[in-house]
């Protein structure tokens, strides 16, 4: 009897660390999955702040964009960009993403990121804008491309 007990104990003990390898194995490939999203995010966000019209290599064209219940289209957001950064002398933007989770399956991706945007100007006061966001990510050709971009600022932030 005390050796069927000893046998279940060891049993236990090495589902355990089967378990707990693949979650730390799932972790750290997790890890390695937000990266090329990421790095789209970050690029596109610069050139939101100094050449609008570069955001046509992070976006498909038919992307949808909905900020704070708002939607547009790409070509009316660049539009309305320019118009907003036009009169900025010496514009400086930060973007900070803390990805929440990232799913990838074949040529789609859904990214969740609560973002932290800086911005910083010869003619205003900086401002700091806090937002939750949801991406949908298209594989085009050999890049990911955003379709979907869904943000809503924390309450109580800058919009």
């Amino acid at each position: 009897m005390q050796l069927l007990n000893m046998g279940r104990n060891i049993l236990i003990v090495m589902v355990a660390m089967t378990v707990a390898e693949g979650a730390l194995q799932a972790a750290e490939s997790s890890m390695g999955t937000e990266k090329p999203f990421v790095d789209v995010l970050e690029k596109a966000y610069q050139a939101s702040c100094d050449d609008v019209d570069r955001l046509h290599d992070f976006y498909r064209s038919d992307a949808q964009i909905i900020h704070d219940g708002r939607q547009t289209t790409l070509d009316e957001t660049i539009k309305e960009i320019k118009e907003s950064i036009r009169p900025l002398q010496n514009l400086r933007c930060t973007y900070h993403p803390r990805v929440r989770t990232t799913r990838v399956g074949g040529e789609m991706a859904y990214v969740v990121v609560r973002e932290t945007l800086r911005l910083t100007a010869k003619t205003m006061e900086p401002q700091e804008i806090e937002q939750i966001c949801s991406y949908i990510f298209i594989k085009d050709g050999s890049t990911w491309k955003i379709i979907l971009d869904h943000c809503s600022t924390v309450p109580g932030e800058t919009v």
